[in-house]
């Protein structure tokens, strides 16, 4: 399995495209305890005067939290198995590049970077985490870590 993993280093996958509208940015506010928020993620009319996006912008970590379903889409198409236990062992790094505009379309651009044999026929997992706007421009990059136990993998 080691080998089969080491073999798809470098390659890329690609999730479908998604959005975030308004009404999503207004409820993540409000399930995450920032009810008050900032206007620069509530008040489309003030944004789109002060601040000089076009309009209001996504919270960085609500953009984090679409990583999940992203970063599966686009494993599927990496990977010789269906990884769905694998588990989140955290990040390396985490940067939030550009803001990304309310209602823009984006998607997430994944590489696999390294796989490292842990005890047990075990993997470590680590994929650099691309989310994009249509124009190109990365909003958020991400060093990702999975943890691919024996229940992660196939059969031998």
């Amino acid at each position: 399995m080691l080998e089969r993993l080491r073999q798809k280093v470098g390659h890329e996958g690609f999730s479908g495209w998604h959005c975030i509208t308004q009404e999503m940015v207004e409820s993540y506010s409000a399930l995450s305890g920032d009810g008050e928020g900032e206007w620069i993620h509530l008040d489309p009319e003030r944004a789109s005067r002060e601040a000089g996006y076009g309009g209001t912008i996504v919270q960085g970590f609500f953009q984090v939290s679409h990583l999940i379903r992203l970063t599966g889409e686009a494993m599927r198409t990496l990977l010789p198995f269906d990884s769905n236990h694998a588990l989140n062992y955290g990040f390396d790094r985490l940067r939030f590049v550009r803001p990304m505009p309310v209602g823009a379309r984006f998607r997430a651009r994944v590489r696999i970077m390294d796989v490292t044999p842990k005890p047990d026929e075990s993997f470590l997992l680590k994929e650099e985490v691309l989310l994009e706007l249509e124009d190109g421009t990365v909003t958020l990059a991400a060093e990702w870590l999975f943890f691919l136990g024996p229940r992660a993998l196939p059969p031998a």
